[in-house]
């Protein structure tokens, strides 16, 4: 029974440090300059954040505001992520239940060919 405890209180304090420093793990892993892409259902829309560069969700609220005053008849689009959540990245848990960047609902990436 101790043994399971001891397995249990270690498991769980990976988890936990392991999601205070998601940020260190995912440069490791990702590389600096992670970003994240939103379109609206047709990819009328499109807005690629990277946190790096000042890009953030804020921007992107701003930014998709301007489009739709600006084009009223897409007044009524929505945005979506085009990024899912990664249940086997358990350093990153933490970061999908409170980042607004995941708030979003999920739809696959729209590629747009140039013509």
């Amino acid at each position: 029974m101790k043994r399971i405890h001891l397995v249990s209180l270690i498991l769980l304090m990976v988890l936990i440090l392991s999601n205070m420093y998601s940020g260190y793990i995912n440069m490791a892993v990702e590389g600096l300059g992670q970003s994240y892409l939103f379109q609206t259902k047709n990819a009328e829309f499109e807005f690629l954040m990277m946190r790096s560069k000042g890009r953030d969700i804020e921007m992107m609220e701003l930014q998709f505001k301007d489009f739709k005053e600006q084009n009223p008849r897409y007044s009524d689009l929505s945005l979506y992520r085009t990024f899912k959540r990664n249940p086997l990245k358990f350093w990153n848990w933490f970061d999908y239940l409170r980042n607004n960047r995941y708030d979003y609902p999920f739809q696959e990436e729209i590629n747009q060919t140039i013509d």
